[in-house]
């Protein structure tokens, strides 16, 4: 069995405390991290990188091509595949994106999602279908059939990231039908930080994994450094 910390953070595009939130991560020490709201316009990729390098990570991708949505590994992680992608526009609405990752930990494979889905409901809806075919095709090998009946493993799947709406919405009671809720049955808000009152970013997780622990930070540090707040899942992975 293979441990496994994710994180998923809107860092509201570094414009209050980069430094804080570096130490929020190096403190947290995971193996996936999901941003939002990650540098995406004047040299964003190179904005990206020395954020994850000041977090002793590794940028793995995102930023300007998908929307601000970015992805960071340790190094004890592999990557295996990155892509980046821009979701179908709603007139008038900020372009949203998606970063999916294949990764490895040891002798777990799993795929990743960092997601941050729009103000519009219709448009949250209509990603979230976008999102999870994407995921799908990234996670299962071309040619293979359903893996009920080849007798395939299923692959660990997780989509993180800021929801935009909260658990009792539709795309968010979707998404959680489809795949698990980290949090469920924890009220804990996400956001804002200073005032917190909703829960709007969350953990999916599908697939043979544990979950065993999930937790909301607040911190005089978390406060200075995001109007979100981090959310950390601690999962167990089949070999």
């Amino acid at each position: 069995m293979t441990q496994l910390r994710l994180v998923t953070y809107n860092v509201r595009s570094l414009r209050d405390d980069a430094g804080a939130v570096a130490q929020i991560l190096r403190d947290l020490d995971p193996d996936v991290v999901c941003l939002q709201e990650a540098p995406k316009r004047l040299a964003w990729r190179g904005r990206c990188a020395a954020l994850a390098r000041r977090s002793h990570l590794l940028y793995a991708g995102g930023g300007g091509t998908s929307g601000g949505t970015a992805l960071f590994t340790a190094i004890r992680v592999d990557i295996r595949d990155v892509q980046e992608h821009r979701l179908r526009r709603t007139p008038g609405l900020t372009r949203r994106g998606v970063v999916l990752a294949s990764l490895a930990k040891g002798p777990a494979h799993f795929g990743v999602a960092s997601v941050h889905l729009g103000l519009d409901p219709a448009e949250r809806a209509r990603h979230l279908t976008d999102i999870t075919g994407l995921m799908n095709r990234l996670i299962r090998p071309p040619g293979l059939a359903a893996d009920a009946m080849t007798g395939a493993p299923v692959p660990v799947a997780v989509v993180a990231g800021d929801i935009n709406e909260g658990d009792r919405a539709p795309t968010w009671s979707r998404l959680a039908a489809q795949y698990r809720d980290a949090g469920a049955g924890d009220p804990t808000p996400t956001f804002s930080s200073a005032r917190p009152r909703h829960r709007i970013d969350g953990v999916f997780v599908r697939g043979p994994a544990e979950v065993t622990s999930y937790q909301v930070l607040d911190s005089s540090l978390v406060q200075a450094a995001s109007d979100h707040r981090p959310v950390v899942v601690d999962l167990v992975l089949p070999s």
